[in-house]
């Protein structure tokens, strides 16, 4: 069995990894670097691949996927999905093609999403030699991690991986897996999260604070997950105040709700999105910047969206805070704000003087959670692959595993291929 590392190697993003046993070829993701301007997508890979599984909805492992049904690619092979990532993936990948240039469109979106396949947790499925099950990575409603099987070896691919439950979805369990090969994300291999239970306390405490002087706290929040969570921490704890949905994540939420079996508590979902007030036209947004209140809305780094919107009516308001609670790529407008104060209203940096705080609602494993991972599934002879992380995360994870645990651990490059 050879696995051919496209993309997702020492960075975030553009994740894509190609597993053949010589007569069949899978393709676990295929993601766009969202950084980027040239070369968004990871290297193509050879053009009889067979079956493409995606892990889950993110378009860092998902939105690169329509350019294999393009030029070449005019057929393409199946899509295996959860149920969740088919409804949510054209959302995503529609709203990606209008800011962002790549080499496909919309006829080569619907080609792949003709050609997508269901599965669920636990289900197998035989491309010819390979053999490939998922399981809940409890990352994202609907996101999996695989195992694959082929040549009497076993490779599991976490994916992007939680092991710590949240509000919205059950935590991962990998309990009595035990692969040659793992290949695994290294996101926060560097860094540690607060306790969930004491960042939602926080978190609503600040809420509140505001709420109660007065002011209202925007909260800009990825449309698909984050949204939701935020959503379901407010109804957890009773906030009473005026909440506001807007942006992406209105069409994401209502799509979420088809979904019930891959929610940890629709229920709380469905109460939590029936208290909101939906918005539904400039002047809803007017009237929820004009009160003490939330505001949760797209876009989660402030990159687009009604967030701009918002940002102007309130940024210059000590009273108002702007709350985030989604990670922030180096570059946006978002990280320019949390490591600056400063944000651009119009076009250029100008200081905000409502408050600004972080909050780490992140739904990936820490750091304490990759090695308990490593400890879990590891025998003395599984090696593992560390990607989906920056430089220093890869590598330093990589060196860790092999001092700490003696195993083989290795930071591949884009384009290398290695034999198992």
């Amino acid at each position: 069995m050879e696995l051919m590392f496209l993309g997702g190697c020492q960075t975030v993003g553009g994740s894509g990894l190609l597993i053949s046993n010589g007569e069949t070829n899978i393709l676990v993701d295929y993601g766009v670097y969202m950084g980027k301007k040239d070369d968004p997508i990871p290297e193509l890979p050879p053009e009889d691949v067979d079956a493409v599984f995606l892990t889950h909805v993110h378009l860092d492992h998902a939105g690169g996927a329509p350019a294999l049904y393009a030029g070449s690619y005019p057929d393409g092979p199946p899509v295996y999905v959860t149920p969740p990532t088919q409804s949510l993936l054209p959302l995503l990948i529609d709203d990606m093609l209008k800011i962002k240039k790549l080499p496909f469109g919309k006829k080569e979106e619907n080609r792949m999403l003709r050609k997508a396949q269901i599965m669920n947790y636990g289900d197998t499925v035989k491309i010819n030699g390979i053999i490939v099950e998922i399981v809940n990575s409890g990352h994202v409603p609907g996101a999996y991690s695989t195992i694959i099987k082929a040549d009497g070896k076993c490779v599991f691919y976490t994916s992007d991986f939680n092991t710590s439950q949240t509000r919205l979805v059950k935590s991962a369990n990998f309990n009595g897996l035990k692969p040659d090969v793992v290949v695994m994300e290294s996101t926060y291999a560097l860094k540690e999260h607060p306790e969930r239970s004491q960042t939602e306390r926080e978190f609503v405490n600040a809420v509140l604070n505001v709420v109660e002087g007065g002011g209202v706290v925007l909260i800009p929040a990825f449309a698909v997950a984050r949204s939701q969570e935020i959503l379901c921490v407010l109804e957890k704890y009773n906030v009473e105040c005026s909440i506001t949905l807007d942006g992406m994540a209105r069409d994401a939420s209502r799509l979420l709700l088809q979904h019930p079996d891959y929610l940890k508590d629709y229920e709380a979902l469905l109460r939590a999105l029936s208290k909101c007030r939906w918005v539904r036209g400039f002047h809803d947004r007017v009237e929820a910047a004009s009160r003490p209140g939330v505001i949760i809305s797209t876009a989660g780094m402030l990159k687009g969206g009604p967030t701009i919107h918002y940002m102007r009516m309130l940024a210059k308001d000590s009273e108002n805070a702007i709350f985030l609670v989604s990670f922030q790529i180096p570059g946006t407008p978002g990280r320019m704000l949390l490591d600056t104060g400063y944000f651009p209203l119009y076009g250029k940096p100008e200081r905000v003087n409502a408050q600004i705080k972080f909050f780490n609602f992140s739904s990936h494993a820490d750091r304490k959670m990759l090695h308990s991972l490593v400890e879990s599934v590891s025998k003395r002879s599984t090696t593992f692959f560390t990607v989906h992380g920056e430089k220093d995360a890869c590598r330093t994870l990589a060196e860790e595993i092999e001092e700490n645990y003696g195993n083989q651990a290795i930071n591949p490059n884009v384009g290398e291929t290695y034999t198992l």
